[in-house]
């Protein structure tokens, strides 16, 4: 049984619907353009998708995730459009310590236009309200300035950089710590 809900929580905003992931041919493919731009891909921990196929699986991964009760992941998608355009969401839920970790990507031509930080907020305060998280976390590569600057920006506070934390395209890489307590929410 899914511990967050009988159905998949949409959420809507003043400019976004976050719905979820449809196991389809327009989200697949959607997905796989988001996935192989090196420059969306250049601070994941995945590489950049050169075969369909890595959409597909991404796709059902997050699709079975919510309904496994594991996370929840939002496609982002701009109102009046079915197009997804990015996603974001809890990737991974720790009901015991009561703490979501936070995901996100945006496809290129709809950077620095207020999206993510509209489409964060809405799950930040779905989140703190419906699920039971105290503390809300982010790793960030250092180098990703625009991800600490929407963190910071949230009210997130940054708990230092901790040397070679992940492992993935087969090196190690550093990550910083962000967090938000629940009690620090007010947007």
């Amino acid at each position: 049984m899914n511990a967050l809900a009988a159905t998949f929580p949409q959420l809507e905003t003043e400019r976004l619907v976050l719905r979820e992931f449809r196991l389809d041919e327009a989200d697949r493919a959607a997905l796989f353009r988001i996935f192989s731009d090196g420059r969306v891909t250049r601070f994941y921990n995945l590489k950049t998708f050169t075969e369909p196929d890595e959409a597909q699986r991404l796709l059902t991964k997050r699709h079975d995730r919510f309904w496994q009760g594991r996370g929840v992941r939002w496609a982002i998608v701009p109102r009046g459009q079915d197009e997804l355009i990015g996603s974001c969401g809890f990737n991974e839920l720790n009901y015991k310590k009561k703490v979501g970790e936070l995901g996100y990507e945006l496809a290129r031509p709809y950077w620095q236009r207020g999206i993510m930080t509209e489409a964060v907020s809405a799950i930040i305060s779905y989140g703190l309200a419906h699920l039971p998280m105290e503390r809300i976390e982010a790793w960030v590569m250092p180098q990703n300035r625009a991800s600490a600057n929407l963190l910071l920006k949230l009210g997130f506070q940054s708990e230092g950089v901790l040397e070679r934390k992940g492992y993935w395209d087969g090196r190690f890489h550093d990550l910083e710590l962000f967090s938000l307590l629940a009690e620090q929410w007010n947007l």
